[in-house]
């Protein structure tokens, strides 16, 4: 062996002999530090309103729209004046010329 591969082995036994840090230990400061981070974190920067905002918009369209269906079925079930029946004649008339 070259003296070079005996440095290499010597490096490897020292190193599994080294103690192990508890793994409790990593785990806690990881989860504080990343817990910390995410409270720091700025509302507006986690892209949270923008959610939010999209989220409400979605909601007042299909609000919008509900109430326009509903409007245009009511106007439907109306009976119909008698000037409106004959601008609708009219209307279907010039249509089929």
């Amino acid at each position: 062996m070259k003296p070079v591969d005996r440095q290499f082995d010597r490096l490897l036994k020292s190193a599994a002999s080294a103690p192990q840090p508890s793994p409790t230990a990593a785990v806690f400061a990881l989860e504080a530090r990343v817990l910390g981070q995410w409270r720091g974190m700025a509302w507006a920067e986690s892209g949270e309103f923008v959610e939010a905002w999209f989220r409400r918009a979605a909601m007042c369209g299909c609000l919008l729209a509900l109430a326009s269906v509903a409007w245009s079925y009511h106007a439907r079930t109306q009976p119909t004046g008698a000037e409106q029946a004959i601008a609708r004649s009219a209307l279907e008339m010039g249509v089929e010329q």
